[in-house]
């Protein structure tokens, strides 16, 4: 089986499907008059039952035998297509445009609160400006990482920008949490915190690959995972920021999951590309 196409594309697939079934939970089950979900409603089981079998499903398949130590940053991440390296400038971008929207939105909030400090949070206000300032080197990380993949070459700013995206991820999470902490109906916004939580422990173990911290099939099921759970939350019809910042997460998931999964499990990479690809000592 062809686990960097298969996986992938079942993550896509079920993050598609868990998409449609949280609209359809949004539309029969949700009472917005009093803010509650109907207890017990077929949308809401076939929306838990579809994510809880998604994840086993990934959680089985990333086992299995490895034909390659992969273990360091380029002979787990190398991938000489140009398809993939524009999956990551897309993705870069994307996450650029999340900041610039997450600085707009901090100062929006940070206008809001010195206008009323009593109806607003301080520390939200400074959380998403925080957000926006990370993001910005965090999408110049995964278009550097792209780079470092596609040409087969570590870079000192790439390497150094390597765990912008999961710092910027962690501070994205905190700010979510802030947004909905009190909010007492979890199901309101748990995709969108699993979600962000998933995405960033993906692209911290991805970074671990160039801090001596491997781990090959955790680093697949989390991006697999997260970028479904991502593509789910995206049916809760986000503010701007939160709509890029969880596409450019997810697409950048996908494209590291992918690669990681060709150089696990196969196959090698076709003869005219294969001169393009660093042997496996050159990648430390």
């Amino acid at each position: 089986m062809r686990k960097d196409i298969t996986l992938p594309a079942l993550a896509v697939a079920g993050g598609a499907a868990g998409f449609f079934l949280r609209r359809w939970q949004l539309a029969s089950a949700y009472q917005p008059e009093t803010g509650l979900f109907v207890p017990d409603a077929p949308a809401t089981w076939a929306l838990l039952g579809l994510t809880a079998l998604l994840a086993a499903a990934l959680l089985l398949l990333v086992q299995g035998e490895r034909k390659t130590e992969a273990d360091d940053f380029l002979p787990a991440f190398g991938c000489p297509e140009k398809g993939q390296m524009t999956l990551f400038v897309i993705a870069g971008l994307l996450l650029l445009a999340a900041g610039a929207l997450g600085l707009r939105d901090g100062l929006i909030a940070l206008r809001q609160w010195q206008a009323a400090p009593e109806a607003y949070q301080l520390s939200a206000a400074g959380a998403q400006l925080l957000t926006g300032v990370l993001c910005i080197p965090a999408g110049l990380g995964i278009l550097l990482m792209g780079k470092m993949a596609y040409r087969g070459e570590l870079d000192s700013a790439g390497c150094f920008l390597t765990s912008f995206p999961a710092l910027a991820g962690l501070v994205w999470l905190f700010a979510t949490h802030l947004k909905h902490g009190t909010e007492p109906v979890l199901m309101k916004y748990a995709f969108s915190l699993f979600a962000a939580l998933l995405l960033t422990l993906a692209h911290y173990h991805i970074a671990g690959f160039l801090y001596g911290r491997p781990r090959p099939r955790r680093t697949a099921f989390l991006a697999l995972l997260g970028a479904a759970v991502g593509i789910i939350s995206l049916a809760d019809r986000f503010d701007l920021f939160t709509a890029a910042a969880t596409a450019a997460m997810s697409l950048s998931a996908l494209g590291f999951a992918r690669a990681l999964l060709r150089s696990t499990f196969g196959p090698p990479w076709p003869k005219h590309l294969e001169g393009r690809m660093p042997p496996p000592e050159e990648g430390e």
